[in-house]
């Protein structure tokens, strides 16, 4: 007894207690099961809306998860089947003697357009996702398979050729299995080579779809090589395959990272907007390099209201401004360098005006330039040709030789009528934002293209490729240079040329230009 109250049975106390006990239990299970329930439900949520992929494999994954959650496939966090099973469903027996191709074979997306949604960072994108979000961008490559169907055959003999013709082969590439080996590799002055191949590898490593086996060599210097992969071309050289710039990876010597860069511009133009950016032409290059087309530009925009250009000296600080900070004026002059100039692909993650002349060499994406004034898909300002007679300004090549040049005459008409139409000058900037920075010069567009590039090769190329074991693969290589004791990467360090080395390295520009306007067309 307790109190004066009635005595209660040990058994009935023990039965109160155990209900009490099922009774917290319940309540417990309960909780899980409601906690549950709101996780699936924000998953299936996310899983519909968040995604262009197809809804019934969206919901297959979905399922997956949740009996892997729920323990529906065992207990509660073990794996979701049985086990000894390989990808595929195959036994590990029927793995190792069965071929699994672990690569899809299209984005599995449907409806795609121009217009459907996309990470500009995504290097992962399929062929169909390139296909639809780049229109347009395979034009050079499409020229150059072209090229080597009809007017020249690229056979095992060709590909010798090109990597060994005397004009600087500095990287002989296999793709295979999805894999990238070196066969030769030679540095390139500052750090282009590396840049370069860091790209393709990216582009090679970050693939879903299968990629095609292939051999070829690679040129870094200013112009295009014969038959091999290179930065640009003059119009009229047709045997080379244009390939993203180094840049796209990195430059270090000068700006660094390409996607720090798209940051760091990003930053800046949200800071300035249109209004406040600096209403001048501005430019800021070394006169070292393109001398005649950059003093031509110096000397028709001397002495206007509108100019802000200024010759590069690197040992005066007050003549450098960051890339990044291009972004704060409105309008850019853009003359070329020995020949293509690499800031282009800078200026376009700008939202500014570029004015120049067309070009006279070619990169992988700039036939998609729109220089029509009338147009309103306009994204660039081109100074119209001369008209009539006139002498021009004195200039002088890279040996020093003086002659009269035209090119940049008609700029003072040119920045008049863009600063008398600030709406048309703003629709222009605005254009080249959305269809370069926001599309054609963005990391997923370079790694599109190597792949579409690869592709394209392979189509023409007329031998087997196939490892002999004396190759080194890009991770290694990467680590400890080529294999055996030639072409190490600490043999040969990135530097800055002297002005005697610049002036020879366009001298040789000017002979090859001359040398393969001469030559037979046949290996």
């Amino acid at each position: 007894m307790s109190g004066g109250g009635l005595p209660v049975p040990a058994s009935a106390g023990a039965m109160q207690d155990g209900f009490r006990s099922a009774l917290t239990m319940g309540r417990a299970r309960i909780r899980w099961v409601l906690v549950l329930a709101v996780v699936l439900s924000l998953m299936l949520l996310f899983a519909v809306f968040g995604s262009e992929e197809d809804s019934s494999t969206r919901l297959g994954r979905l399922h997956t998860s949740a009996s892997g959650l729920l323990g529906l496939n065992g207990k509660v966090g073990s794996r979701p089947g049985p086990a000894g099973v390989a990808p595929g469903g195959l036994s590990v027996d029927e793995a190792l003697t069965q071929d699994f191709d672990p690569w899809v074979k299209g984005s599995g997306r449907t409806n795609l357009t121009y217009h459907s949604h996309f990470n500009q960072d995504d290097l992962t994108l399929c062929e169909d996702e390139c296909d639809a979000f780049f229109p347009g961008l395979w034009k050079e490559i499409d020229r150059s398979v072209e090229f080597f169907t009809k007017k020249q055959q690229y056979n095992k003999e060709y590909l010798e050729f090109s990597c060994d013709d005397g004009i600087w082969t500095h990287a002989r590439v296999v793709i295979y299995n999805n894999r990238m080996y070196l066969k030769y590799y030679q540095q390139s002055d500052f750090t282009r080579s590396q840049a370069a191949l860091a790209l393709l590898h990216l582009a090679v490593s970050t693939s879903r779809e299968r990629l095609p086996n292939v051999e070829f060599c690679m040129g870094m210097m200013d112009w295009g090589s014969r038959g091999k992969f290179s930065l640009d071309r003059a119009p009229d050289l047709e045997d080379v395959w244009l390939m993203p710039d180094y840049g796209w990876w990195s430059w270090p010597e000068h700006v660094g990272s390409y996607q720090e860069l798209r940051e760091k511009t990003a930053r800046v133009e949200k800071e300035v907007g249109w209004a406040k950016k600096i209403n001048k032409l501005m430019w800021r290059g070394s006169m070292r390099v393109g001398t005649a087309d950059r003093e031509s530009l110096v000397a028709v925009a001397r002495g206007h209201d509108w100019s802000d250009i200024k010759a590069l000296d690197w040992g005066d600080p007050s003549t450098q401004v960051s890339m990044e900070d291009h972004c704060r004026w409105k309008f850019h002059g853009f003359p070329e360098g020995n020949t293509y100039s690499g800031r282009l692909r800078y200026l376009q993650n700008c939202r500014v005006v570029i004015v120049t002349h067309e070009p006279r060499w070619l990169q992988h994406w700039t036939h998609l330039y729109n220089g029509d004034w009338k147009s309103p898909d306009q994204n660039i300002v081109y100074v119209p040709k001369p008209q009539g007679e006139g002498q021009g300004v004195l200039v002088h090549d890279g040996d020093g030789k003086a002659s009269y040049d035209r090119t940049w005459e008609r700029l003072p008409e040119t920045m008049d009528a863009l600063l008398a139409d600030d709406a048309h000058a703003k629709r222009v900037a605005d254009n080249s934002w959305t269809f370069f920075r926001e599309r054609y010069v963005t990391p997923a567009s370079a790694t599109c293209y190597w792949r579409k590039l690869l592709w394209g090769f392979s189509k023409v190329q007329k031998y087997q490729v196939d490892l002999s074991g004396s190759e080194t693969s890009y991770e290694s290589w990467i680590l400890k240079g080529m294999k055996g004791t030639h072409h190490r990467r600490d043999e040969n360090e990135s530097r800055n040329l002297s002005d005697a080395e610049e002036q020879e390295l366009a001298k040789a520009a000017s002979y090859e230009i001359l040398r393969r306007a001469t030559m037979e067309r046949e290996p």
